[in-house]
């Protein structure tokens, strides 16, 4: 189901008083819509133009999600991320609707916290597809030094990633010299405070 893109009230979304809403790649992040404490934003980010909840947390949580979505005539999209690398095989399968949403814009991604399994997701989309398109990397906001982390659970990640990808497709996502190059304007990333 594609939805036509419309203009992102972004002002209004922020306003909402989400923890940790930020905006993203023409979307928003933050932390997880299945909070009872977030239910009152439901209407208000739906009216302001999301089309798509992209859900980071565990399988189990989806339904209250999806009901809501489908109350609120917006599409549900789940991406399994773990920083244990568990799903890797689940995140190379689901990568291209992954870049599909955060490409369309007007999505809403988020893990419990919005913080974490967000930026894993969107080092994601970064490093094995936006990179080649041009787009920045994003800014971490959960994985940053100012917030006591570093960027090695996220390194774990796109490791795991590249090397399932070069096992099962025969060749390499791209150079390792360039995976490195790319790995190291994430771990600069995450050294930079917030805006």
């Amino acid at each position: 189901m594609m939805m036509s893109r419309t203009t992102l009230d972004i002002n209004r979304i922020l306003a909402t008083g989400i923890p940790d809403i930020a905006p993203v790649y023409g979307g928003v992040r933050g932390r997880t819509m299945s909070s009872r404490h977030q239910s009152y934003a439901w209407p208000i980010i739906s009216d302001a133009g999301i089309h798509t909840i992209i859900d980071l947390r565990e399988e189990s949580l989806q339904s209250t999600m999806q009901e809501k979505c489908k109350q609120f005539g917006m599409r549900y999209f789940y991406y399994p991320v773990d920083n244990k690398c568990e799903h890797v095989e689940s995140m190379v399968r689901l990568l291209p609707e992954l870049c599909r949403h955060i490409d369309e814009g007007n999505f809403y991604i988020a893990c419990a916290m919005g913080l974490h399994r967000t930026d894993i997701a969107l080092c994601i989309y970064w490093v094995f597809y936006a990179a080649d398109k041009g787009i920045m990397p994003p800014l971490m906001r959960g994985y940053n030094e100012a917030s006591g982390h570093n960027s090695s659970k996220i390194m774990r990640v796109l490791n795991g990633i590249y090397s399932y990808m070069t096992e099962h497709n025969g060749n390499e996502p791209m150079p390792l010299p360039e995976f490195k190059r790319r790995k190291d304007i994430i771990n600069k990333q995450s050294k930079q405070s917030e805006p």
